[in-house]
């Protein structure tokens, strides 16, 4: 079952709930709003909150911290409910202000924003004989602050009714074939990396190109067909570190400008990274696939623990029950804890794009993975390894190849997304990648 119901049943507590029990984000929200509101002038204290917002969550907590918040700024709050007019409703009990306030995420980011209108509510002498008058113009005050994971959480949207568990949509297009991606925080927030056989991108999480490098080949040991080891993390002095099959070591990047300009080396190649932590492996010699070898940090005595090879590494973004994943010669994929313990039976038939992400928020990793067979078409599934029926989303064909897949959150809502190379032929007959987004984000669903 989710954790994620009782969660938010936890978070959004009744109106009447204490400030200091709401997320720190909305209290601090809450704080700047009525800071910017201001003390109540010329006395008139009689204040009427309403809360609008399209994430039902958010509504009972934000309306809790706001009341309390304006309340030490002096005003007599009363909250006013949904499905009436509330500037009507303000006047008819005698309100002398109405604030009025939207409030949701900001799009592409982990920020919540406010917006308040502040309404006079007092009649005017001067024109007591038009109904309705306003006193005096109204305000806008405005709020905004970079959301922690129970907000995010809470201002997430509701589902449209009857809508597919996940939507994919294309987010850029790339010449040549891509064999790896990441998505994590490379220095300036949320990133997108990915590899080429002749070059590595950043890109932004709309997918445009932030900066690149194109590798020195000289040196490498010819691979019949060059895969990469790929990953965002805390790799010292950058966060983005990469090794391609036939090279002698992985490089530590950082980006300068529009360029990734290597500042370090590692004597291992960096598999994958989330709040799990890192794991490093090594290239069979000579060959695209990896020795079983996994390891958290760079060991130069590793030996790997049996003498299969694999396709890859994934890591769960957040961590959490399921942290890892390894996928073995044979598309098994073994789903592995936080200590490298198995965390829930293998899953069989998984194909070489394949990535972890919590998709629906409840704190353990689905499974996002590509066909097994590749027959010029490819198709898109989501599984949830521990529930009854594991095959909870899947896409229609799709022409060419996942070759490559990642974890993260792109769009900003506070749960993971799922980035996937889509690898066919361009009009020229040259590799083309299609970078594609599949998300759960309900902003996105139709």
């Amino acid at each position: 079952m989710s954790a994620l119901p009782l969660l938010l049943a936890a978070l959004a507590a009744a109106p009447g709930t204490a400030a200091g029990s709401s997320p720190p984000s909305l209290s601090a929200l809450a704080k700047d709003l009525s800071a910017a509101m201001g003390p109540p002038a010329d006395g008139r204290r009689g204040l009427a909150l309403r809360v609008e917002t399209r994430a039902r969550s958010l509504a009972a907590p934000l309306e809790a911290a706001l009341s309390d918040a304006l309340a030490r700024m002096g005003y007599s709050v009363t909250p006013t409910p949904a499905g009436e007019d509330a500037e009507a409703a303000a006047r008819r009990s005698g309100q002398d202000w109405l604030l009025r306030v939207q409030a949701g995420l900001v799009p592409g980011r982990r920020e919540l924003a406010l917006v308040g209108e502040v309404i006079p509510c007092w009649e005017s002498f001067f024109l007591q004989r038009r109904s309705g008058a306003r006193a005096q113009a109204p305000r806008l005050v405005e709020a905004r602050q970079p959301a922690d994971p129970e907000t995010l959480l809470l201002g997430r949207e509701d589902r449209p009714p009857g809508a597919p568990f996940a939507r994919i949509r294309q987010l850029a297009r790339i010449a040549g074939r891509v064999v790896a991606l990441a998505v994590g925080d490379a220095g300036d927030g949320e990133a997108i990396a990915a590899a080429t056989p002749e070059t590595v991108l950043l890109l932004s999480p709309a997918g445009a190109e932030l900066a690149r490098r194109e590798p020195d080949h000289s040196g490498w040991r010819p691979v019949r067909d060059r895969s990469a080891a790929l990953a965002i993390g805390d790799f010292g002095g950058a966060r983005l570190a990469v090794q391609f099959a036939g090279e002698l070591r992985a490089e530590v990047l950082a980006r300068r400008g529009d360029r990734l300009e290597p500042v370090a080396t590692l004597e291992a190649a960096p598999l994958c990274a989330g709040e799990g932590g890192v794991l490093f492996g090594q290239f069979a010699p000579g060959k695209s696939t990896l020795l079983d070898e996994l390891t958290p940090s760079v060991d130069p005595d590793a030996r790997p623990r049996s003498p299969r090879e694999l396709y890859g590494a994934s890591a769960a973004p957040r961590g959490g029950p399921i942290a890892f994943s390894i996928l073995d010669a044979d598309l098994r994929l073994e789903l592995l804890g936080p200590t490298l313990e198995t965390a829930a039976p293998a899953l069989p038939g998984v194909g070489v794009g394949f990535a972890l992400a919590d998709l629906d928020g409840d704190g353990t990793a689905e499974v996002v993975a590509s066909s097994p067979t590749s027959s010029g078409e490819d198709r898109i599934r989501v599984i949830a390894p521990l529930a009854e029926r594991p095959v909870i989303f899947e896409s229609a064909p799709l022409a060419g190849s996942v070759l490559a897949a990642a974890g993260g959150d792109l769009t900003g809502d506070g749960v993971d997304d799922a980035v996937l190379a889509l690898v066919s032929r361009g009009a020229d007959g040259a590799p083309v990648t299609d970078l594609l987004l599949l998300t759960s984000d309900p902003r996105e669903l139709p």
